[in-house]
């Protein structure tokens, strides 16, 4: 009844809706994307003016988390507004939303309502059939042997089959990462005029606003907005991703941006107060029986500063390109007279280990994977609402709900974020979170399985046997069913927020780790939502669906 309910909600709202005019809504997701690399994050050389000034005339969300620290299952949690073991969405296990998942995401959902829908750069939410065993390992190939001659993204796996493309108005997207110079990579941005990620993704974005027949190699797609509808628009980028980074050459024909600036500064990178060369780490951060360590190609840049230092000069040159584009973007706005009526939003899908204690990558729950920028600008709120910066636990599973509710449109009862409207509203008194659930169920590439509970003050973490891996809709359950862990950490985030001091045997914090212990499970309980296979493919189709 309560869906049924929803839907005619919906129906409502499709029929009404000019006569409110709803807002635009344009959401803009980079990739590896820590929280303190920004500007308005007080970077001390970094510089993003346009996004610095979406934050001062919006609000800026500086205690914002991922709750999965992982490119696919996150960028999931986003569009359902569902913790990872809800959608069970895991990377790596091929996996995939099937179609009724896809249609309660909040595009989706507002396509239903009315809305005009686009989609520019990165996916990595596979939609629809997934082949037996065909998941990830090492980003090309299929774990089953059998299928060990078909390169990933066949015409069955959820990534290309074909659902995500008809599920937008205008498609302008590929699913594989996307290098910084995708052009000859993928199909979609041949007609692009530029060459590198950024500015393809900028062309496709400003083409969204304008018909351009030089984009009309994408079929049915690139359609032009619409003047009488809203629209919802989707700008996805793979930088500053190791993928998108590692691929820049520094041509002579490459954009200025990317030849010279902040090269001079090089030296003056900040580095974390933490950070471990390779060759110099005695006692690994976690234990090798639960981590060994070995990092995928384009994550191993701890191994000495020199090579860091190199890799945040060129995490700041991509993000100041992002930062132009978000420029761009609300130039075209303004000339179309659409900026005081278009929601923008600004996050990325997870942080990333730039060599803290000898750790680089993403997946696991340390603060700088699990802190993300997130900046909400409504040009509706008044201006003694604008720079506001709450310091709530504002999570990426909140977005979703609240682009709903913003829309004036109903909250879809299997989102499990919350809205954060009262947030935005400046309303200090709203009952809000006190901590939140993250995990990691990406099995993949060495990394551990992962469960912890992040509050105001404490954090707790526990890691999970490797050899015990087991097929993710099996794990999706294991600790609720009893597996234990095999090694736990507490921090004392307001004494160490370096989370340099394990205080899980600390008599003193006894009754915190005891507490915190038993919140975990409860929240993965919660998390999980019920028994159910979640709705996504099974991995072996014989067993059902």
């Amino acid at each position: 009844m309560k869906l049924l309910l929803f839907f005619i909600q919906y129906s409502l709202f499709t029929i009404q809706y000019s006569a409110a005019k709803p807002p635009n809504i344009v959401v803009i997701l980079t990739d590896d994307h820590r929280a303190d690399y920004l500007g308005c994050a007080g970077h001390p050389i970094l510089k993003t003016p346009n996004i610095d000034q979406l934050a001062a005339d919006g609000t800026y969300f500086n205690n914002a988390f991922v709750t999965t620290a992982a490119c696919t299952p996150n960028r999931t949690c986003l569009l359902t507004g569902q913790y990872e073991r809800k959608h069970g969405v895991t990377f790596g296990s091929a996996s995939s939303l099937n179609e009724e998942a896809f249609a309660a995401t909040y595009p989706m959902l507002l396509r239903k309502a009315g809305y005009y829908t686009g989609y520019i750069g990165k996916n990595h939410t596979p939609i629809g059939e997934a082949v037996d065993g065909q998941g990830l390992k090492l980003g090309k190939w299929a774990w089953n042997p059998e299928d060990a001659q078909r390169p990933l993204g066949g015409d069955k796996h959820g990534y290309n089959s074909g659902v995500m493309e008809q599920g937008f108005d205008y498609w302008y997207g590929n699913h594989n990462h996307t290098t910084f110079y995708p052009k000859w990579n993928h199909r979609i941005y041949h007609n692009a005029l530029a060459e590198t990620q950024i500015e393809i993704l900028q062309e496709g974005t400003l083409q969204f606003f304008k018909p351009n027949p030089q984009f009309a190699g994408t079929k049915d797609f690139l359609k032009t907005k619409p003047a009488d509808q809203p629209f919802c628009l989707l700008v996805n980028f793979n930088v500053p991703h190791g993928a998108g980074t590692s691929s820049m050459k520094l041509r002579p024909d490459d954009p200025e941006l990317y030849r010279s600036t902040y090269r001079d500064q090089i030296d003056e990178m900040p580095m974390p107060s933490t950070y471990i060369a390779g060759a110099d780490i005695k006692t690994p951060k976690i234990p090798k029986n639960v981590y060994n360590g070995e990092y995928i190609p384009t994550y191993d840049y701890v191994k000495n500063e020199a090579d860091l230092r190199e890799r945040l000069v060129r995490t700041c040159q991509t993000v100041t390109g992002v930062d132009r584009l978000v420029g761009a973007l609300v130039a075209e706005l303004k000339a179309q007279d659409l900026y005081e009526n278009t929601i923008i939003v600004f996050t990325s899908d997870h942080g990333l280990q730039f060599g803290e204690h000898g750790l680089g990558g993403k997946v696991l729950l340390y603060e700088e994977s699990l802190r993300i920028p997130l900046i909400i600008f409504d040009p509706r709120q008044p201006a003694d609402q604008h720079a506001k910066k709450p310091g709530q636990l504002a999570l990426t599973i909140d977005i979703a709900p609240t682009l709903l509710d913003l829309a004036g449109l109903s909250i879809h009862p299997e989102m499990q974020g919350r809205s954060l409207k009262p947030l935005l509203e400046g309303n200090k008194d709203a009952p809000w979170r006190k901590d939140f659930f993250a995990e990691n169920m990406y099995m993949g590439q060495n990394y551990p399985r992962i469960e912890a509970v992040r509050g105001e003050r404490y954090k707790y973490i526990r890691y999970f046997d490797k050899k015990k891996d087991k097929p993710h809709h099996i794990a999706l359950t294991a600790s609720i069913r009893g597996e234990q862990a095999i090694y736990e950490e507490l921090y004392d985030l307001k004494e160490d927020p370096k989370e340099t001091t394990n205080l899980a045997t600390s008599p003193e914090h006894k009754h915190v780790f005891t507490r915190l212990r038993a919140r975990c499970q409860t929240l993965v309980t919660e998390a999980k939502g019920n028994d159910d296979y979640p709705k996504t493919y099974r991995i072996n189709p014989r067993k059902g669906r």
